[in-house]
């Protein structure tokens, strides 16, 4: 067995020569030419899939939807926002199952629904952007709760600003949120969502987009700000087991590997062996106890806050969610740009939510976003990622930049839902000012 496995670096030298090319075309000849094999064929079937997936999104027609809510039609804050909450668990409908057929054949990707807070010069606007087929879906999914609102086909208003940078007239700030790097290293964990913002005694919501609006409509001339949250419906299943392999953690289970066919193949007849050895020697089957206990004492031991993170984790988990994305971008012509204007209200609108036993989410400045701490050709670099930037914005790419993560309906609502007037004071907020209502059924016709 062991003149089998060794070799002979001497003898292979002498067989082959001394030039290296030799060894090479040896070790090609030989059998290595599986491994260039298999790495062409790796690079063709996924360059094909790139390229029809390019087509695909090139193909598709997207819509841009300003939505307008009535202003006597505000409902109590808290209840508000649990509508909206019910709007999102609709739009999970927008999933659907890609035959291998439409995926390697079309390139069809699952479609993403764009939900943006814009500022144009003060001017608020709430937009949802996304393919057209999908647009009975978000109407009806609002009109459920708000019936009186006005849904709105617009242009695209993104096409207004430049895409290629330094330019003469405008400059651009923007960055990506990811989750910050800490000691759970998982986006299972929640944010701190809206019911967390609501009086204990009273249930009076203080609404965290107040100070966003502020910020927003304090914009003037020739100024923009723009929030964007891509929202990709995802498979619930899938996202389940993984929070529930989260939770058994945070309770100290050992979860078992699941073994594989080969592994169970290759393991039966050792596996078969130890169990004919514990029956002829007289082995219990007991051995689990000490870890049962173990995990019992584990559960009745958890501090106060591991408890409540744990029971967060459930509440995430339980409720439908989707893969997101989240940029942001401040643009405006160079004689009134001033970045604090709108990137500190962001700033610290997202902040409100982040905590430091869960989830945080912070500014991405080195791969997407802007960063003035660049030591070599800082200016390039930047102006590199501002056309990045406006470029994954203006496509809604859900996948270019930094990987998405999870959200569940109660932390999509938190961040973008309608606003109440009594709490924010944003003076440009739109809104209608009348209800719309239909005709009496029995009106006569002259």
């Amino acid at each position: 067995m062991g003149d089998i496995l060794s070799f002979d670096i001497n003898v292979f030298l002498a067989s082959v020569g001394t030039s290296p090319f030799d060894a090479m075309l040896y070790i090609f000849l030989h059998g290595g030419w599986v491994f260039f094999a298999y790495a062409f064929i790796w690079m063709f079937i996924h360059g094909w899939l790139e390229y029809k997936q390019i087509q695909y999104v090139r193909s598709k027609e997207m819509v841009c939807l300003a939505i307008d809510i009535p202003k006597n039609t505000e409902k109590d804050p808290g209840q508000a926002l649990r509508g909206v909450e019910n709007i999102f668990a609709h739009l999970a409908g927008a999933h659907s199952s890609i035959s291998w057929t439409d995926k390697w054949m079309k390139g069809v990707i699952q479609d993403e629904i764009s939900l943006e807070i814009i500022s144009i010069e003060g001017r608020i606007q709430f937009i949802i952007n996304t393919v057209r087929r999908f647009r009975d879906l978000v109407e009806a999914s609002i009109y459920a709760q708000y019936p009186e609102a006005q849904i709105v086909e617009v242009e695209d208003y993104a096409k207004a600003v430049p895409t290629n940078y330094p330019d003469r007239e405008w400059d651009l700030w923007g960055t990506e949120m990811y989750p910050a790097p800490n000691q759970f290293k998982s986006d299972l964990y929640p944010i701190k969502t809206y019911p967390n913002f609501e009086h204990s005694m009273s249930g009076e919501l203080k609404d965290p987009l107040a100070v966003l609006l502020e910020g927003f409509s304090r914009l003037g001339p020739g100024e923009q700000a723009w929030l964007q949250f891509i929202l990709i419906p995802i498979e619930q299943v899938a996202y389940k087991k993984k929070g529930e392999a989260l939770i058994k953690k945070l309770k100290g289970e050992k979860e078992t590997p699941k073994q594989s066919l080969p592994e169970m193949l290759l393991l039966a007849p050792f596996n078969l062996f130890i169990a004919l050895a514990n029956g002829i020697i007289g082995g219990s089957s007991e051995t689990k106890k000490p870890e049962k206990d173990a995990f019992s004492a584990r559960i009745f031991n958890l501090t106060p806050g591991e408890r409540k993170v744990l029971e967060a984790v459930e509440v995430k988990v339980s409720k439908i969610a989707y893969l997101v994305k989240v940029r942001f971008i401040y643009a405006g012509k160079k004689a009134v740009f001033k970045k604090p204007k709108a990137v500190n209200s962001f700033i610290g609108f997202m902040k409100q939510m982040n905590t430091n036993d869960m989830l945080s989410l912070k500014p991405d400045l080195k791969k997407v976003g802007l960063s003035s701490a660049f030591w070599f050709f800082k200016d390039a670099r930047n102006n590199l990622h501002k056309n990045r930037l406006i470029k994954y914005y203006r496509g809604r790419s859900a996948f270019d930049g930094n990987p998405p993560h999870y959200f569940n309906c109660e932390e999509i609502a938190t961040y973008w839902h309608f606003p109440h007037t009594f709490q924010v004071r944003a003076p440009q907020l739109k809104k209608i000012e009348v209800k719309s209502v239909e005709p009496p059924y029995n009106l006569p016709i002259v």
